[in-house]
């Protein structure tokens, strides 16, 4: 069974997450929301729905094409448009640029394992009763760099989402961290350079007969690694069997407003996109 849940941060409509699947490939896209929308309109939720459309054009026409060319196709189509459409070059400001966090998986015919392909800090899971631990996959070198302490500081300290002292912090990570996105000695994306599969996460996974995948974006795991609403995958995945995927994104959505200043549970944001692509026996 697949069952797709995805939820905008209340504040806006549009939703920066994507998740489907065509055949046995399944995806999941965390789009980098900008801090100030472009002009030109071409944002992160066009982004991923460009990349979605062409992940599923291709394979109509080559259902066991390589999970590798399949992304370097799309994000060069994707790529070619967004700058047919907007003048822009791959020179441009990389706030002009949209950007987003890729899982991309194949599941083989009979169900027996699973190749990957992951860039950035979306998550895949495979969680099940015939497994110790669950098997936790996710690109972390964004993490390693640590991009949030300073902002984490202040809203320890009190400054609040809304602070003037908070939107500055975030203009000079973003700034800061735009100029080490793709490239090897900082972390990864996709954004307009399909060369960057050459450096994703990839592999494959033995699976069971008994396993369940989860695809997730940040804005879903923070469940479990900046809210403490879980204290283990196991027990999200345990809340997920027993109440269903709406029953989590009200739990979430409750305990991000719970936390509306960010002191308790420092993070980007107050809310995020949340999205869940669950494939289940």
């Amino acid at each position: 069974m697949i069952r797709i849940a995805t939820h905008p941060k209340p504040s806006r409509p549009a939703n920066d997450d994507i998740a489907g699947h065509a055949g046995n490939v399944f995806w999941l896209m965390d789009g980098a929301t900008q801090l100030e929308p472009p002009a030109h309109g071409y944002d992160a939720c066009w982004h991923v729905g460009q990349l979605a459309r062409n992940f599923q054009g291709t394979l109509a026409k080559q259902p066991d094409i390589a999970l590798t060319t399949l992304a370097k196709t799309a994000i060069e189509n994707t790529a070619s448009t967004f700058f047919a459409k907007t003048g822009l070059t791959a020179h441009a400001e990389q706030k002009l640029r949209p950007l987003c966090t890729l899982i991309l998986c194949r599941m083989a015919e009979d169900h027996s394992s699973l190749d990957y392909l992951i860039v950035c800090d979306s998550t895949l899971a495979i969680i099940g009763p015939d497994r110790r631990t669950p098997l936790i996959l996710s690109d972390d070198r964004l993490e390693r760099l640590n991009p949030l302490r300073g902002i984490n500081a202040l809203l320890r300290g009190g400054s609040g989402f809304a602070s003037d002292a908070f939107k500055a912090e975030m203009h000079k990570v973003y700034a800061e961290f735009s100029a080490m996105l793709n490239n090897p000695d900082g972390w990864d994306a996709i954004a307009q350079d399909a060369s960057v599969i050459d450096r994703a996460l990839t592999g494959t996974v033995p699976l069971k007969a008994t396993d369940h995948i989860l695809l997730m974006s940040d804005g879903l795991t923070r469940t479990v690694d900046t809210l403490a609403l879980y204290k283990s995958w196991n027990d999200l995945h345990a809340d997920l069997m027993k109440n269903g995927t709406d029953e989590i994104l009200k739990k979430l959505r409750a305990a991000e407003t719970a936390d509306a200043n960010g002191q308790i549970h420092p993070r980007s944001s107050l809310h995020d996109d949340a999205t869940l692509l669950w494939i289940s026996p």
